[in-house]
């Protein structure tokens, strides 16, 4: 091969990688913005039916997917304030509902991957009062928890 038609391949070469690595970042900026919901939300305002605390617990929360099934836990006044802050085609919806004393806490930390991971954390109160507890969180449906 001669010099010339060396330096061409290694021109061209260093193109392609040139052209790759600018179009690489471009492809996981793309991901990132499709799933632009905040990984995790903590939703207010919405007060559950009683029946919440026979179906969940501080570990194993009540998952809900779409306004049909909220309704279930929910009032008509909360399903419709639910509705306007999640997107159900893009988030999920984790209902945690214990009675338990006025000391407990649920807490999270968020995992910075992509996609986030969500970690749960339980702190049982010290007093012995019962109280009942609801927190009711919105999550990306491309994050993982536990």
């Amino acid at each position: 091969m001669s010099k010339l038609n060396q330096t061409n391949a290694r021109r061209i070469i260093s193109f392609v990688l040139l052209l790759a690595l600018f179009a690489f970042p471009s492809i996981v900026t793309a991901q990132k913005t499709e799933n632009s919901a905040p990984a995790i939300v903590k939703i207010d305002g919405t007060a559950p039916h009683a029946t919440v605390f026979r179906n969940s617990s501080f570990k194993s929360p009540i998952i809900i997917e779409n306004a049909e099934e909220a309704a279930k836990y929910f009032s008509k006044q909360s399903v419709a304030k639910l509705t306007a802050k999640v997107d159900f085609e893009k988030q999920t919806v984790l209902l945690f509902a214990w009675r338990g004393s006025g000391g407990d806490r649920l807490s999270y930390t968020v995992a910075e991957s992509y996609p986030e991971q969500i970690r749960f954390k339980y702190q049982p109160g010290r007093t012995r009062d019962l109280r009942p507890h609801v927190y009711v969180y919105a999550l990306r449906n491309n994050v993982t928890w536990k």
